[in-house]
Protein backbone atom coordinates (compact mmCIF):
# COMPACT_ATOMS: atom_id res chain seq x y z
CA UNK A 1 0.00 0.00 0.00
CA UNK A 2 1.41 3.92 -0.92
CA UNK A 3 2.75 5.85 1.85
CA UNK A 4 -0.24 8.26 3.15
CA UNK A 5 2.58 11.13 3.57
CA UNK A 6 3.53 10.34 -0.40
CA UNK A 7 0.51 10.25 -1.68
CA UNK A 8 -0.59 13.83 0.30
CA UNK A 9 2.58 15.30 -0.94
CA UNK A 10 2.04 14.38 -4.67
CA UNK A 11 -1.50 15.62 -5.07
CA UNK A 12 0.09 18.58 -3.42
CA UNK A 13 2.77 18.97 -5.82
CA UNK A 14 -0.03 18.48 -8.66
CA UNK A 15 -2.82 20.85 -7.28
CA UNK A 16 0.27 23.73 -7.11
CA UNK A 17 1.38 23.02 -10.55
CA UNK A 18 -2.36 22.82 -11.94
CA UNK A 19 -3.10 25.64 -10.16
CA UNK A 20 -4.78 29.26 -11.58
CA UNK A 21 -1.93 30.79 -11.84
CA UNK A 22 0.19 28.32 -11.36
CA UNK A 23 2.73 27.77 -8.02
CA UNK A 24 5.44 26.30 -9.02
CA UNK A 25 7.37 27.15 -6.30
CA UNK A 26 5.38 25.25 -3.46
CA UNK A 27 5.01 21.80 -6.60
CA UNK A 28 9.07 21.92 -6.51
CA UNK A 29 8.80 21.77 -2.77
CA UNK A 30 6.31 19.18 -2.19
CA UNK A 31 7.94 17.38 -4.72
CA UNK A 32 11.70 17.47 -2.95
CA UNK A 33 9.70 16.34 0.61
CA UNK A 34 8.90 13.42 -1.18
CA UNK A 35 12.28 12.69 -1.82
CA UNK A 36 13.03 12.47 2.03
CA UNK A 37 10.78 9.54 2.12
CA UNK A 38 12.51 5.58 0.93
CA UNK A 39 10.92 5.07 -2.19
CA UNK A 40 11.08 2.11 -4.59
CA UNK A 41 13.67 3.49 -7.40
CA UNK A 42 11.32 3.34 -10.05
CA UNK A 43 8.86 5.60 -7.57
CA UNK A 44 11.87 7.81 -7.00
CA UNK A 45 13.16 8.15 -10.81
CA UNK A 46 9.41 9.52 -11.57
CA UNK A 47 10.19 12.00 -8.84
CA UNK A 48 13.10 13.67 -10.37
CA UNK A 49 11.92 13.33 -13.43
CA UNK A 50 8.59 15.94 -12.37
CA UNK A 51 11.43 17.72 -10.62
CA UNK A 52 13.49 17.75 -14.01
CA UNK A 53 10.08 18.65 -15.53
CA UNK A 54 9.13 22.06 -13.77
CA UNK A 55 13.03 23.38 -13.56
CA UNK A 56 13.86 23.04 -17.05
CA UNK A 57 10.49 24.45 -18.62
CA UNK A 58 9.10 27.13 -15.86
CA UNK A 59 12.70 28.07 -13.87
CA UNK A 60 15.94 29.40 -14.97
CA UNK A 61 17.57 26.55 -12.92
CA UNK A 62 19.53 24.26 -15.30
CA UNK A 63 22.08 23.05 -13.20
CA UNK A 64 19.34 21.38 -10.65
CA UNK A 65 17.21 20.27 -14.03
CA UNK A 66 19.68 18.18 -15.18
CA UNK A 67 20.75 16.73 -11.75
CA UNK A 68 17.13 15.80 -11.44
CA UNK A 69 17.03 14.81 -15.13
CA UNK A 70 20.63 12.98 -14.10
CA UNK A 71 19.63 10.83 -11.38
CA UNK A 72 15.94 9.55 -13.24
CA UNK A 73 18.25 8.09 -15.91
CA UNK A 74 20.47 5.94 -13.85
CA UNK A 75 17.43 4.95 -11.28
CA UNK A 76 15.44 3.64 -14.17
CA UNK A 77 17.07 1.23 -15.65
CA UNK A 78 14.68 -0.03 -17.94
CA UNK A 79 14.26 1.80 -21.57
CA UNK A 80 10.21 2.82 -20.36
CA UNK A 81 9.22 6.54 -20.30
CA UNK A 82 10.81 8.11 -17.37
CA UNK A 83 14.31 6.97 -18.78
CA UNK A 84 13.42 8.07 -22.49
CA UNK A 85 11.70 11.77 -21.56
CA UNK A 86 14.32 11.97 -19.28
CA UNK A 87 17.36 11.43 -21.92
CA UNK A 88 14.78 13.99 -24.25
CA UNK A 89 14.78 16.77 -21.67
CA UNK A 90 18.29 16.44 -20.64
CA UNK A 91 18.96 16.93 -24.27
CA UNK A 92 17.26 19.54 -24.76
CA UNK A 93 19.03 21.52 -21.95
CA UNK A 94 22.24 21.02 -23.55
CA UNK A 95 20.80 22.22 -27.10
CA UNK A 96 19.65 25.47 -25.51
CA UNK A 97 23.48 26.07 -23.93
CA UNK A 98 24.55 25.23 -27.46
CA UNK A 99 26.36 22.24 -26.46
CA UNK A 100 25.10 20.08 -29.70
CA UNK A 101 27.68 17.40 -29.04
CA UNK A 102 26.57 16.12 -25.67
CA UNK A 103 23.17 16.87 -26.53
CA UNK A 104 23.86 14.67 -29.58
CA UNK A 105 25.23 11.74 -27.46
CA UNK A 106 22.06 11.44 -25.53
CA UNK A 107 19.85 11.55 -28.28
CA UNK A 108 21.67 8.87 -30.03
CA UNK A 109 21.22 6.43 -27.17
CA UNK A 110 17.76 7.18 -26.84
CA UNK A 111 16.84 6.35 -30.49
CA UNK A 112 18.92 2.96 -29.67
CA UNK A 113 16.60 2.13 -26.55
CA UNK A 114 13.65 3.15 -28.26
CA UNK A 115 13.19 1.21 -31.08
CA UNK A 116 10.37 -0.58 -29.58
CA UNK A 117 8.10 2.66 -28.55
CA UNK A 118 6.92 3.75 -31.41
CA UNK A 119 6.08 7.77 -30.06
CA UNK A 120 9.16 7.98 -28.14
CA UNK A 121 11.64 6.69 -31.37
CA UNK A 122 9.62 9.35 -33.77
CA UNK A 123 9.92 12.19 -31.05
CA UNK A 124 13.79 11.60 -30.43
CA UNK A 125 14.18 11.37 -34.51
CA UNK A 126 12.56 14.56 -34.99
CA UNK A 127 14.75 16.25 -31.67
CA UNK A 128 17.91 14.76 -33.23
CA UNK A 129 16.73 16.17 -36.93
CA UNK A 130 15.73 19.62 -35.45
CA UNK A 131 19.56 19.81 -34.21
CA UNK A 132 21.07 18.74 -37.06
CA UNK A 133 18.87 21.31 -39.11
CA UNK A 134 19.62 24.01 -36.48
CA UNK A 135 23.60 23.42 -37.38
CA UNK A 136 23.03 23.52 -40.87
CA UNK A 137 24.18 19.46 -41.46
CA UNK A 138 21.81 19.21 -43.83
CA UNK A 139 22.81 15.69 -45.11
CA UNK A 140 22.82 13.99 -41.47
CA UNK A 141 19.32 15.35 -40.94
CA UNK A 142 18.02 13.78 -44.07
CA UNK A 143 19.80 10.43 -43.13
CA UNK A 144 17.20 10.31 -39.78
CA UNK A 145 14.74 11.57 -41.91
CA UNK A 146 14.53 8.66 -43.99
CA UNK A 147 15.13 6.55 -40.98
CA UNK A 148 11.89 8.03 -39.63
CA UNK A 149 10.01 7.87 -43.31
CA UNK A 150 10.85 3.86 -43.13
CA UNK A 151 9.89 3.28 -39.65
CA UNK A 152 6.60 5.02 -39.76
CA UNK A 153 5.73 2.95 -43.14
CA UNK A 154 7.03 -0.44 -41.12
CA UNK A 155 4.60 0.28 -38.27
CA UNK A 156 1.85 1.87 -40.80
CA UNK A 157 1.58 5.30 -38.54
CA UNK A 158 0.58 7.59 -42.06
CA UNK A 159 0.19 11.11 -40.05
CA UNK A 160 4.04 10.80 -38.86
CA UNK A 161 4.85 9.32 -42.20
CA UNK A 162 3.45 12.38 -43.86
CA UNK A 163 5.00 14.91 -41.19
CA UNK A 164 8.54 12.86 -41.81
CA UNK A 165 8.01 13.31 -45.67
CA UNK A 166 7.48 16.90 -45.71
CA UNK A 167 10.41 17.73 -42.82
CA UNK A 168 12.38 16.07 -46.13
CA UNK A 169 10.99 18.10 -48.53
CA UNK A 170 11.82 21.63 -45.85
CA UNK A 171 15.24 20.01 -45.89
CA UNK A 172 15.81 20.29 -49.77
CA UNK A 173 14.19 23.49 -49.99
CA UNK A 174 17.16 25.07 -47.43
CA UNK A 175 19.39 22.92 -49.98
CA UNK A 176 17.97 24.80 -52.88
CA UNK A 177 16.63 21.63 -54.64
CA UNK A 178 13.29 23.23 -55.61
CA UNK A 179 12.37 20.16 -57.51
CA UNK A 180 13.05 17.15 -55.42
CA UNK A 181 11.21 19.51 -52.99
CA UNK A 182 8.72 19.49 -55.23
CA UNK A 183 7.72 15.96 -55.85
CA UNK A 184 8.27 15.19 -52.22
CA UNK A 185 5.02 17.34 -51.80
CA UNK A 186 2.99 15.66 -54.49
CA UNK A 187 2.07 12.95 -53.04
CA UNK A 188 1.37 14.55 -49.63
CA UNK A 189 -2.04 16.84 -50.23
CA UNK A 190 -3.73 13.39 -50.99
CA UNK A 191 -2.46 11.76 -47.90
CA UNK A 192 -3.48 14.45 -45.83
CA UNK A 193 -6.83 14.65 -46.95
CA UNK A 194 -7.15 10.80 -46.36
CA UNK A 195 -6.42 11.20 -42.49
CA UNK A 196 -8.92 10.93 -40.09
CA UNK A 197 -8.96 12.02 -36.73
CA UNK A 198 -8.53 15.27 -34.77
CA UNK A 199 -9.47 17.87 -37.08
CA UNK A 200 -6.76 20.67 -35.33
CA UNK A 201 -3.55 18.20 -36.18
CA UNK A 202 -4.63 17.12 -39.39
CA UNK A 203 -5.38 21.07 -40.25
CA UNK A 204 -1.41 22.14 -38.66
CA UNK A 205 -0.17 19.37 -41.02
CA UNK A 206 -1.89 21.17 -44.50
CA UNK A 207 -0.78 24.32 -43.46
CA UNK A 208 2.51 22.89 -42.95
CA UNK A 209 2.14 21.06 -46.45
CA UNK A 210 0.85 24.68 -47.85
CA UNK A 211 3.65 26.52 -46.17
CA UNK A 212 6.23 24.10 -48.38
CA UNK A 213 4.50 24.55 -51.28
CA UNK A 214 4.34 28.03 -51.60
CA UNK A 215 7.80 28.01 -50.34
CA UNK A 216 9.16 26.02 -53.54
CA UNK A 217 6.70 27.50 -56.06
CA UNK A 218 6.26 31.18 -55.30
CA UNK A 219 10.22 31.78 -53.63
CA UNK A 220 11.83 28.64 -55.27
CA UNK A 221 10.73 28.70 -58.65
CA UNK A 222 9.63 32.76 -58.93
CA UNK A 223 6.08 31.40 -59.68
CA UNK A 224 4.00 34.27 -57.88
CA UNK A 225 0.81 34.32 -59.91
CA UNK A 226 0.55 30.76 -60.06
CA UNK A 227 1.19 30.64 -55.91
CA UNK A 228 -1.87 32.48 -55.27
CA UNK A 229 -4.73 30.92 -54.55
CA UNK A 230 -2.40 28.27 -52.79
CA UNK A 231 -1.67 31.22 -50.17
CA UNK A 232 -5.83 31.92 -50.60
CA UNK A 233 -5.79 28.31 -49.18
CA UNK A 234 -3.54 28.49 -46.44
CA UNK A 235 -5.07 31.61 -45.13
CA UNK A 236 -8.19 30.02 -44.83
CA UNK A 237 -6.53 27.19 -42.77
CA UNK A 238 -5.25 29.26 -40.82
CA UNK A 239 -8.69 30.87 -40.00
CA UNK A 240 -10.03 27.23 -40.16
CA UNK A 241 -7.80 26.73 -36.80
CA UNK A 242 -8.67 29.69 -35.32
CA UNK A 243 -12.43 28.56 -35.32
CA UNK A 244 -11.74 25.52 -33.23
CA UNK A 245 -10.71 25.56 -29.26
CA UNK A 246 -6.85 25.40 -28.55
CA UNK A 247 -8.13 22.35 -26.08
CA UNK A 248 -8.13 20.09 -29.06
CA UNK A 249 -4.96 20.17 -30.05
CA UNK A 250 -4.60 18.06 -26.48
CA UNK A 251 -7.21 15.44 -26.76
CA UNK A 252 -5.11 12.58 -28.47
CA UNK A 253 -6.64 9.62 -29.28
CA UNK A 254 -2.85 8.28 -30.93
CA UNK A 255 0.31 9.38 -29.64
CA UNK A 256 1.78 9.45 -33.26
CA UNK A 257 -0.70 12.03 -34.72
CA UNK A 258 -0.07 14.55 -31.64
CA UNK A 259 3.22 15.78 -32.79
CA UNK A 260 2.73 19.22 -34.32
CA UNK A 261 5.21 21.91 -36.30
CA UNK A 262 4.65 24.80 -34.52
CA UNK A 263 2.56 26.34 -32.06
CA UNK A 264 -0.44 28.18 -32.86
CA UNK A 265 0.82 31.32 -32.26
CA UNK A 266 3.87 30.81 -34.29
CA UNK A 267 1.83 29.42 -37.39
CA UNK A 268 -0.30 32.76 -37.41
CA UNK A 269 2.87 34.82 -37.49
CA UNK A 270 4.53 32.66 -40.54
CA UNK A 271 1.12 33.02 -42.65
CA UNK A 272 1.66 36.51 -42.46
CA UNK A 273 5.03 36.81 -43.14
CA UNK A 274 4.58 34.43 -46.55
CA UNK A 275 1.54 36.81 -47.22
CA UNK A 276 3.88 39.96 -46.76
CA UNK A 277 6.40 38.57 -48.91
CA UNK A 278 4.30 37.65 -51.75
CA UNK A 279 2.44 41.13 -52.12
CA UNK A 280 6.10 42.32 -52.09
CA UNK A 281 7.01 40.49 -55.31
CA UNK A 282 4.05 41.24 -56.99
CA UNK A 283 4.41 45.05 -55.98
CA UNK A 284 1.23 45.33 -53.86
CA UNK A 285 3.50 47.59 -51.19
CA UNK A 286 0.76 48.82 -48.96
CA UNK A 287 -0.92 45.77 -48.18
CA UNK A 288 2.90 44.04 -47.52
CA UNK A 289 3.45 47.19 -44.93
CA UNK A 290 -0.30 46.37 -43.20
CA UNK A 291 0.43 42.83 -42.91
CA UNK A 292 4.08 43.18 -41.77
CA UNK A 293 2.48 45.77 -38.88
CA UNK A 294 -0.34 43.26 -38.32
CA UNK A 295 2.13 40.82 -37.76
CA UNK A 296 4.76 42.60 -35.46
CA UNK A 297 1.86 43.49 -33.34
CA UNK A 298 1.39 39.85 -32.75
CA UNK A 299 5.11 38.97 -32.42
CA UNK A 300 5.01 41.64 -29.55
CA UNK A 301 2.42 39.97 -27.51
CA UNK A 302 4.07 36.35 -28.00
CA UNK A 303 7.43 37.80 -26.93
CA UNK A 304 6.30 38.32 -23.63
CA UNK A 305 6.12 34.58 -22.96
CA UNK A 306 8.41 33.88 -25.82
CA UNK A 307 11.58 34.18 -26.64
CA UNK A 308 12.60 31.44 -29.35
CA UNK A 309 15.31 31.85 -31.88
CA UNK A 310 12.25 31.51 -35.01
CA UNK A 311 10.15 34.08 -33.31
CA UNK A 312 13.23 36.46 -33.43
CA UNK A 313 14.18 35.33 -37.28
CA UNK A 314 10.34 35.69 -38.13
CA UNK A 315 10.72 39.37 -36.74
CA UNK A 316 14.23 40.21 -38.29
CA UNK A 317 12.81 38.83 -41.86
CA UNK A 318 9.62 41.28 -41.56
CA UNK A 319 11.98 43.99 -40.87
CA UNK A 320 13.87 43.01 -44.44
CA UNK A 321 10.23 43.43 -46.00
CA UNK A 322 9.88 46.29 -44.53
CA UNK A 323 12.86 48.66 -45.20
CA UNK A 324 12.46 47.25 -49.07
CA UNK A 325 8.99 48.41 -49.12
CA UNK A 326 10.01 51.54 -47.78
CA UNK A 327 12.77 51.93 -50.21
CA UNK A 328 10.48 51.54 -53.01
CA UNK A 329 8.20 54.23 -51.33
CA UNK A 330 10.81 56.79 -51.45
CA UNK A 331 10.88 56.70 -47.48
CA UNK A 332 14.14 56.41 -46.95
CA UNK A 333 14.41 58.12 -43.65
CA UNK A 334 12.44 55.03 -42.49
CA UNK A 335 14.15 52.95 -44.10
CA UNK A 336 17.86 53.76 -42.66
CA UNK A 337 16.07 54.09 -39.11
CA UNK A 338 14.34 50.89 -39.48
CA UNK A 339 17.83 49.46 -40.89
CA UNK A 340 18.99 50.75 -37.08
CA UNK A 341 16.63 48.83 -35.48
CA UNK A 342 17.74 45.58 -37.66
CA UNK A 343 21.61 45.83 -36.27
CA UNK A 344 19.68 46.11 -32.90
CA UNK A 345 17.91 43.46 -33.11
CA UNK A 346 21.09 41.58 -34.65
CA UNK A 347 23.09 42.52 -31.95
CA UNK A 348 20.46 41.27 -29.32
CA UNK A 349 19.69 37.85 -30.84
CA UNK A 350 22.31 34.41 -29.96
CA UNK A 351 22.03 32.68 -33.21
CA UNK A 352 21.93 28.95 -33.44
CA UNK A 353 25.03 28.85 -35.28
CA UNK A 354 27.99 31.07 -36.79
CA UNK A 355 27.04 30.70 -40.02
CA UNK A 356 23.14 32.50 -39.46
CA UNK A 357 25.01 35.25 -37.49
CA UNK A 358 26.89 35.97 -40.77
CA UNK A 359 24.12 35.57 -43.23
CA UNK A 360 22.62 38.35 -40.86
CA UNK A 361 25.41 40.61 -41.42
CA UNK A 362 25.89 39.90 -44.98
CA UNK A 363 21.57 40.81 -45.26
CA UNK A 364 21.94 44.04 -43.21
CA UNK A 365 25.39 45.54 -45.38
CA UNK A 366 22.68 44.51 -48.99
CA UNK A 367 19.95 46.58 -47.58
CA UNK A 368 22.60 49.43 -46.29
CA UNK A 369 23.54 49.16 -50.48
CA UNK A 370 19.66 49.29 -51.12
CA UNK A 371 19.53 52.39 -49.15
CA UNK A 372 22.52 53.96 -50.72
CA UNK A 373 21.30 53.05 -54.08
CA UNK A 374 18.20 54.94 -53.75
CA UNK A 375 20.05 57.95 -52.41
CA UNK A 376 22.48 58.02 -54.87
CA UNK A 377 25.41 56.98 -53.34
CA UNK A 378 26.95 55.15 -55.43
CA UNK A 379 30.26 54.52 -54.06
CA UNK A 380 29.20 53.74 -50.39
CA UNK A 381 26.43 51.26 -52.06
CA UNK A 382 29.14 49.78 -54.59
CA UNK A 383 31.38 48.88 -50.90
CA UNK A 384 28.54 47.80 -49.43
CA UNK A 385 27.67 45.23 -52.17
CA UNK A 386 31.07 44.24 -52.04
CA UNK A 387 31.02 43.59 -48.28
CA UNK A 388 27.76 41.65 -48.52
CA UNK A 389 29.31 39.21 -50.94
CA UNK A 390 32.58 39.02 -49.58
CA UNK A 391 32.31 35.53 -47.60
CA UNK A 392 29.92 32.80 -49.38
CA UNK A 393 27.32 30.06 -47.10
CA UNK A 394 25.77 27.73 -48.70
CA UNK A 395 22.57 27.95 -50.14
CA UNK A 396 23.20 31.79 -50.86
CA UNK A 397 22.27 31.45 -54.81
CA UNK A 398 19.52 33.92 -54.93
CA UNK A 399 21.06 36.13 -52.15
CA UNK A 400 24.34 36.34 -54.42
CA UNK A 401 22.37 36.79 -57.35
CA UNK A 402 19.99 40.08 -56.06
CA UNK A 403 23.40 41.90 -55.21
CA UNK A 404 25.39 41.00 -57.43
CA UNK A 405 22.22 42.74 -59.95
CA UNK A 406 22.09 45.82 -57.73
CA UNK A 407 26.06 46.10 -58.51
CA UNK A 408 25.42 45.90 -62.16
CA UNK A 409 22.84 48.90 -61.86
CA UNK A 410 25.21 50.88 -60.11
CA UNK A 411 28.30 49.94 -62.85
CA UNK A 412 25.90 50.80 -65.33
CA UNK A 413 25.37 54.52 -63.80
CA UNK A 414 28.81 55.29 -63.48
CA UNK A 415 29.82 53.76 -66.29
CA UNK A 416 32.43 51.40 -64.81
CA UNK A 417 31.85 48.81 -67.88
CA UNK A 418 34.82 46.59 -67.39
CA UNK A 419 33.80 45.94 -64.21
CA UNK A 420 30.44 45.07 -65.09
CA UNK A 421 31.12 42.36 -67.81
CA UNK A 422 32.42 39.94 -65.32
CA UNK A 423 29.59 40.30 -63.07
CA UNK A 424 26.73 39.87 -65.82
CA UNK A 425 28.54 36.83 -66.65
CA UNK A 426 28.51 35.43 -63.00
CA UNK A 427 25.15 36.25 -63.24
CA UNK A 428 24.51 34.59 -66.66
CA UNK A 429 26.19 30.84 -65.16
CA UNK A 430 23.68 31.22 -62.27
CA UNK A 431 20.62 31.52 -64.63
CA UNK A 432 21.88 28.43 -66.01
CA UNK A 433 20.97 26.34 -62.68
CA UNK A 434 17.90 28.57 -62.00
CA UNK A 435 14.16 27.87 -62.99
CA UNK A 436 12.85 31.28 -61.02
CA UNK A 437 10.96 32.96 -63.09
CA UNK A 438 11.67 36.15 -61.38
CA UNK A 439 15.60 35.81 -61.41
CA UNK A 440 15.32 35.17 -65.19
CA UNK A 441 13.58 38.03 -65.80
CA UNK A 442 16.15 40.32 -63.93
CA UNK A 443 18.63 38.69 -65.86
CA UNK A 444 16.70 39.39 -69.24
CA UNK A 445 16.21 43.31 -67.86
CA UNK A 446 20.24 43.76 -66.92
CA UNK A 447 21.46 41.54 -70.59
CA UNK A 448 19.17 43.70 -72.08
CA UNK A 449 21.01 46.91 -70.63
CA UNK A 450 23.90 45.68 -71.33
CA UNK A 451 22.88 45.49 -75.09
CA UNK A 452 21.73 48.62 -75.07
CA UNK A 453 24.85 50.60 -73.83
CA UNK A 454 26.49 48.83 -76.65
CA UNK A 455 23.93 50.16 -78.95
CA UNK A 456 22.84 46.69 -79.83
CA UNK A 457 19.38 47.61 -80.18
CA UNK A 458 18.04 44.61 -81.66
CA UNK A 459 18.96 42.08 -79.27
CA UNK A 460 18.10 44.69 -76.60
CA UNK A 461 14.69 44.80 -77.52
CA UNK A 462 14.22 40.91 -77.44
CA UNK A 463 15.78 40.61 -74.14
CA UNK A 464 13.54 43.46 -73.18
CA UNK A 465 10.39 41.62 -74.49
CA UNK A 466 11.47 38.13 -72.86
CA UNK A 467 11.95 40.04 -69.64
CA UNK A 468 8.44 42.29 -69.79
CA UNK A 469 6.73 38.69 -70.89
CA UNK A 470 8.00 36.60 -68.18
CA UNK A 471 7.14 39.48 -65.40
CA UNK A 472 3.94 39.68 -66.97
CA UNK A 473 2.97 36.33 -66.52
CA UNK A 474 3.93 36.26 -63.24
CA UNK A 475 2.94 39.08 -62.02
CA UNK A 476 6.05 41.03 -61.24
CA UNK A 477 4.84 44.24 -61.25
CA UNK A 478 7.92 46.38 -60.42
CA UNK A 479 10.30 44.68 -62.74
CA UNK A 480 7.69 44.73 -65.29
CA UNK A 481 6.96 48.38 -65.14
CA UNK A 482 11.13 49.14 -64.97
CA UNK A 483 10.96 47.30 -68.50
CA UNK A 484 8.36 49.91 -69.64
CA UNK A 485 10.21 52.52 -68.76
CA UNK A 486 13.30 51.68 -70.22
CA UNK A 487 11.94 50.26 -73.42
CA UNK A 488 10.01 54.07 -73.19
CA UNK A 489 13.46 55.34 -73.02
CA UNK A 490 14.89 53.47 -75.92
CA UNK A 491 11.59 54.56 -78.37
CA UNK A 492 12.11 58.03 -77.00
CA UNK A 493 15.84 58.57 -78.35
CA UNK A 494 15.26 56.76 -81.26
CA UNK A 495 11.95 58.41 -82.60
CA UNK A 496 9.73 56.66 -82.35
CA UNK A 497 6.89 58.35 -80.31
CA UNK A 498 4.39 56.55 -80.48
CA UNK A 499 5.64 53.21 -79.40
CA UNK A 500 7.49 55.09 -76.53
CA UNK A 501 4.31 56.68 -75.32
CA UNK A 502 2.57 53.24 -75.64
CA UNK A 503 5.13 51.99 -73.45
CA UNK A 504 5.77 54.72 -71.00
CA UNK A 505 1.84 54.59 -70.69
CA UNK A 506 1.66 51.24 -69.37
CA UNK A 507 4.25 52.07 -67.06
CA UNK A 508 2.27 54.64 -65.74
CA UNK A 509 -0.83 52.15 -65.52
CA UNK A 510 1.52 49.71 -63.33
CA UNK A 511 2.69 52.47 -60.87
CA UNK A 512 -0.89 53.28 -59.79
CA UNK A 513 -0.72 49.57 -58.41
CA UNK A 514 3.04 50.02 -57.24
CA UNK A 515 3.08 52.92 -55.58
CA UNK A 516 7.36 53.10 -56.36
CA UNK A 517 7.66 56.73 -56.64
CA UNK A 518 11.09 57.16 -57.85
CA UNK A 519 9.94 55.14 -60.94
CA UNK A 520 7.03 57.84 -61.46
CA UNK A 521 9.49 60.28 -61.28
CA UNK A 522 10.95 58.54 -64.24
CA UNK A 523 8.50 57.99 -65.93
CA UNK A 524 6.31 61.01 -65.79
CA UNK A 525 10.18 63.00 -66.82
CA UNK A 526 9.85 61.04 -69.60
CA UNK A 527 6.53 61.46 -70.42
CA UNK A 528 7.21 65.35 -69.92
CA UNK A 529 10.50 65.60 -72.60
CA UNK A 530 7.86 62.93 -75.08
CA UNK A 531 4.78 65.75 -74.63
CA UNK A 532 7.15 68.46 -74.95
CA UNK A 533 8.62 67.23 -78.14
CA UNK A 534 5.16 66.20 -79.32
CA UNK A 535 3.38 69.44 -78.34
CA UNK A 536 1.02 67.48 -76.16
CA UNK A 537 -1.77 69.61 -74.06
CA UNK A 538 -0.68 67.20 -71.28
CA UNK A 539 2.29 68.76 -70.83
CA UNK A 540 1.67 71.44 -68.31
CA UNK A 541 -0.51 69.05 -66.23
CA UNK A 542 3.18 66.58 -66.19
CA UNK A 543 5.50 68.52 -65.29
CA UNK A 544 3.21 69.66 -62.38
CA UNK A 545 2.79 66.01 -61.25
CA UNK A 546 7.12 65.75 -61.77
CA UNK A 547 7.64 68.87 -59.65
CA UNK A 548 5.59 67.49 -56.87
CA UNK A 549 7.58 64.05 -57.17
CA UNK A 550 10.31 65.44 -57.09
CA UNK A 551 9.73 67.57 -54.21
CA UNK A 552 8.63 64.85 -51.98
CA UNK A 553 11.46 62.80 -52.79
CA UNK A 554 14.06 65.72 -52.29
CA UNK A 555 12.36 66.56 -48.90
CA UNK A 556 12.74 62.63 -47.51
CA UNK A 557 16.44 62.83 -49.21
CA UNK A 558 17.35 65.88 -46.99
CA UNK A 559 16.02 64.25 -43.66
CA UNK A 560 17.64 60.90 -44.02
CA UNK A 561 21.14 62.64 -44.66
CA UNK A 562 20.85 65.16 -42.05
CA UNK A 563 20.60 61.16 -39.65
CA UNK A 564 22.89 59.91 -37.02
CA UNK A 565 22.16 56.45 -38.54
CA UNK A 566 22.61 57.74 -42.23
CA UNK A 567 26.18 58.58 -40.91
CA UNK A 568 26.84 56.05 -38.53
CA UNK A 569 25.78 53.11 -40.74
CA UNK A 570 26.39 53.81 -44.34
CA UNK A 571 30.22 53.72 -43.47
CA UNK A 572 30.21 50.71 -41.60
CA UNK A 573 32.02 47.60 -43.11
CA UNK A 574 33.54 45.53 -40.75
CA UNK A 575 33.37 44.89 -37.43
CA UNK A 576 30.30 44.04 -35.01
CA UNK A 577 27.28 45.89 -36.08
CA UNK A 578 26.99 50.24 -35.20
CA UNK A 579 23.34 51.20 -33.97
CA UNK A 580 22.20 54.20 -32.34
CA UNK A 581 20.44 54.12 -29.43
Amino acid sequence: MADPVYLALLGSAEYFRTSTPPNYRLAIQCLQAILTIRLPPLIEAKIHLFLGRLYSQHTTNTDMASMHLDKACHLAQMPDDIKLESLSLLAKIYTNQNQFAPAITLLQQAYDLSSQQPYWHCRITFQIISIYHSQEDYNTALYYVDRGIEFTARINALFCQILFQLTKAMLRLLVKDYMDAQNLLKPCLDRINSLQGNFTHIETLRIFYLVLHISCSCFGLGQIKSSKNALIQLQQSIQNLASRPEEEAYIVTNPLEQFTWLSRDHLNVLVYLLTVFHSMLSGRLEKALKYADKAQAQIEQIKSMDHSPFLMAVEMLFYECRIQSHLIYGNKSMAIKEINTLCRLHTATNPLSNNIAIQRTLTIHALLGFYATSMNFNEAAETQFATALRSRFPGDKEFRFVVLANLIVIYLRTSKMANLIPILQQINIELNSTQSAILHSIGNLLNGLQNLTQTRIHEAKELFRRSANLASNEDLNKVLANTFIILGHMFFRMHSYQESANMLQSATTINQAVPDYTAQLNTMSLLRDLYHVCGDPRLAETNDRVIQLNDNLQKDYQTALALAEHRHLLTWTDGACPMIN
